[in-house]
């Protein structure tokens, strides 16, 4: 069930502290980043009057956004850049995390970043309609026949107590997977960053193109793929309500209150870390089964490429042969 978190727990021997750790530190300073630019942002409200402030979130959120897709994006690419890296066991250091801003690749990024920003925009648009259109379809019959069945006691007969059951869990099960296309969405972007790292000097509607290979072409295992990492994610979930569950016995149980107090001091602090220490965990090993997916697939789809003569091992899309020589140049993680 675990094969890409194996594959990459594998291939990245030796190479996990090191990422796991560049990666902890890398999000500290763009959290810490982000609440030095939000207190910027924030402090001219405080000498607006309560109308001009409302009009003043605009602005913030515009420049957040852009802060986003300029700043935060090409350096969560560097992230990934670790993990690839890793699995390839290719040395890197910490400064590669802003490699984007200095191999004169900065341009594709945001290229690829504003596309899949656009993407993800009008999917979400067009999807969301689909979404509300068929929760309508099933809602607007269901409550129309429970209003037939009502007898007007105002006690719910056994057909509406059914009716009302049924129809929630419809809905629930339309929020569920109404949740696949997005899911779908999120690998989709992460095997298409991933082919930017991959080989960065390719033409940005090629990169979207070997991404779709990749994960739809190649053969792999996406179904495992998804699934496996929805039960990682049970993981701290499922900790998350037990120790909280513990903790609020133990405290119906203790009758000093005193007592209780520093209880609660040491135990919901604790309990706190090691939940966030176990979701880091497993979104390590999540981002590190996205990126053997990739390279599992991507390989399995050039082995297939090079058994036929007519086609090269990779289509490249280089304009000339001058970009194919800058591509040997570059920082991409193939030729191999």
């Amino acid at each position: 069930m675990f094969e890409y978190q194996s594959v990459y727990k594998r291939n990245a021997s030796g190479l996990h502290g090191k990422t796991f750790w560049y990666t902890v530190l890398t999000f500290i300073l763009i959290y810490v980043a982000l609440i030095v630019v939000a207190l910027l942002l924030i402090s001219p409200a405080a000498f607006f009057d309560s109308a001009w402030v409302l009009l003043w979130i605009f602005p913030m959120i515009f420049v957040i956004l852009l802060i986003s897709v300029f700043v935060i994006y090409p350096v969560g690419i560097g992230v990934l850049r670790f993990f690839a890296s890793a699995y390839r066991q290719k040395e890197y250091k910490f400064k590669d995390v802003f490699i984007t801003f200095q191999k004169g690749n900065y341009s594709k990024v945001i290229k690829l970043s504003l596309l899949m920003l656009l993407i993800h925009f009008g999917f979400s648009l067009i999807y969301g309609f689909l979404v509300q259109f068929i929760v309508m379809a099933i809602n607007t019959p269901l409550i129309a026949i429970g209003e037939g069945m009502s007898s007007g006691t105002g006690q719910p007969s056994g057909g509406e107590i059914g009716l009302i059951i049924s129809l929630v869990l419809l809905n629930v099960l339309v929020i569920v997977i109404s949740y696949i296309p997005y899911i779908l969405m999120g690998i989709y972007m992460f095997l298409a960053f991933m082919t930017y790292i991959d080989q960065p000097m390719i033409a940005t509607l090629d990169k979207f193109r070997i991404a779709w290979d990749v994960m739809f072409k190649a053969g792999g295992g996406l179904i495992r793929l998804i699934v496996s990492n929805f039960l990682l994610m049970l993981l701290p979930t499922v900790l998350y309500v037990l120790m909280f569950a513990g903790i609020a016995i133990f405290a119906i149980a203790v009758d000093n209150e005193q007592t209780l107090g520093y209880m609660m001091i040491i135990l919901v602090p604790l309990a706190a870390l090691i939940i966030i220490a176990l979701f880091c965990y497993v979104m390590y090993y999540m981002t590190g089964s996205l990126t053997a997916y990739y390279f599992e697939c991507r390989d399995a789809l050039d082995r297939r490429y090079s058994e036929r003569p007519q086609n090269p091992v990779r289509d490249d899309g280089y304009e000339s042969n001058e970009e194919a020589q800058r591509y040997d140049e570059d920082d991409g993680l193939r030729p191999l």
